[in-house]
């Protein structure tokens, strides 16, 4: 099923009408907030944090309202106070939930889970967020985003938001995979190394979830402490069965592979002192990159219908969530909060995720025109495309797809670059 991009904006707006219907689970005092005509409605209050971009509120409320119906900040202010942040959540995942699984990979939805920080306005006073642990730098105020992406449709699909103090990006990936847990067996979770642990995998085959899981090479022979020679080959594709429990008894070291848990290590399946016993079966591959180094995953996948060529494919498309948090950020500004308050710093990160998700659609909706006398493939500027369709909500764009169209960028497939950190810094509110 195939959207227009006017059938996709009627679809948000619709939604917007929907939440206000439900103004006792959304409104502050929904006896009377939003009940009178008024310069701001509460499309536009809803709309205003995804749209948001890097310049103080009035400059905003001049591009969204324009010059003739302009209010004053202190106005939007009060009407995103009548809103509950909750709305905002709610408008996230309604969206998601009326755009059908348009694309897959090999009649599968491939879903990757990985986190990102977000750099918040400086506030000494939110300790949950300071960061104040660099020697000889200003401390800075930071969240940390864990999220679910749809890799092949381009989408965010589950978010959870935490402060730096109890930043666990494992406990979300749990959290995801009971929440999202499926009888049809038709979604692959993928994550990078530093989200493997024996309750992860415990989660996954428990909930029937198929996962491929990148691994580090220590956790590669702690996985086979009894068949050290699967992993001195080159490339290892073997089938093993773990054992997990929580007591140091003589009688389960019996067990194929048996692996205790401390105490202090998380495995929600099994208390710390019961004899309880958990199989855990998976299989474990090991294959050289180019520059020849070697990597390590664990999957659950069915060997016949994705082999090692297949895994790697597989694996190789995870990048796609990295490019995601890029666009998320910084093309759709989601670096540039315009409150230190936390139902409003909620509310302009579920817009921006929103925002997000909706420059998705549209990229699906539009039909892409080839430039015609190249030798090269051309894809939409996503990073554009996020600004258009910023302004196309505005109604200061008229033809969206003629302007999306008109700024194509080429493919160029192998292009590798070498990671930048940047420092991070204090960011002042001042300025917005």
């Amino acid at each position: 099923m195939s959207f227009t991009v006017t059938e996709i904006h009627k679809n948000l707006f619709s939604i917007f009408d929907s939440l206000l219907a439900r103004r006792d689970e959304f409104l502050n005092n929904p006896s009377s907030d939003f009940t009178r005509k008024k310069k701001i409605s509460f499309a536009q209050t809803m709309l205003f944090p995804m749209i948001a971009g890097a310049d103080n509120v009035a400059t905003e409320l001049l591009d969204l309202f324009g010059e003739e119906n302009l209010p004053l900040p202190s106005a939007m202010i009060q009407r995103r106070n009548q809103i509950k942040k909750e709305a905002f959540q709610e408008l996230f995942y309604l969206f998601n939930k009326s755009i059908p699984v348009a694309k897959t990979f090999h009649e599968y939805q491939l879903i990757a889970c990985d986190g990102t920080r977000l750099n918040l306005p400086y506030n000494p006073a939110d300790l949950n967020t300071l960061v104040d642990n660099i020697e000889g730098r200003k401390p800075f105020n930071q969240a940390h985003l864990n999220a679910l992406y749809d890799i092949m449709n381009d989408m965010f699909l589950d978010v959870e938001i935490q402060d730096m103090r109890e930043m666990n990006e494992r406990g979300s990936f749990c959290k995801f995979l009971d929440k999202h847990s499926s009888s049809d067996g038709k979604s692959i979770f993928i994550a990078d190394r530093g989200y493997f642990s024996w309750n992860i995998l415990a989660h996954a085959i428990h909930n029937n979830q198929l996962f491929v899981l990148r691994i580090r090479k220590t956790d590669s022979k702690t996985l086979c402490p009894a068949y050290p020679q699967l992993l001195d080959g080159s490339c290892v594709d073997e089938s093993v069965t773990i054992h997990v429990g929580r007591r140091r008894k003589k009688r389960n070291y019996k067990y194929e592979n048996y692996h205790f848990i401390r105490s202090e290590h998380r495995y929600d399946f099994i208390a710390y002192g019961d004899d309880d016993i958990d199989t855990l079966c998976f299989r474990i591959l090991k294959f050289q990159l180019s520059n020849g180094t070697y990597e390590y995953i664990v999957t659950n996948l069915p060997r016949q219908e994705f082999p090692l060529k297949v895994i790697k494919e597989l694996y190789n498309l995870r990048w796609g969530e990295e490019t995601a948090f890029r666009h998320l950020k910084y093309a759709g500004n989601m670096v540039h909060i315009h409150s230190i308050k936390p139902d409003f710093l909620i509310q302009e990160i579920y817009g921006k995720l929103t925002l997000y998700n909706f420059s998705s659609c549209i990229a699906k909706a539009i039909t892409q025109k080839e430039p015609t006398n190249t030798a090269r493939k051309y894809s939409f500027n996503h990073t554009q495309m996020q600004k258009f369709v910023r302004l196309y909500l505005m109604e200061k764009v008229k033809d969206l797809e003629m302007l999306i169209n008109r700024f194509l960028v080429p493919v160029r497939p192998g292009r590798k670059f070498k990671r930048i950190i940047r420092r991070q810094s204090a960011v002042p509110l001042a300025y917005r």
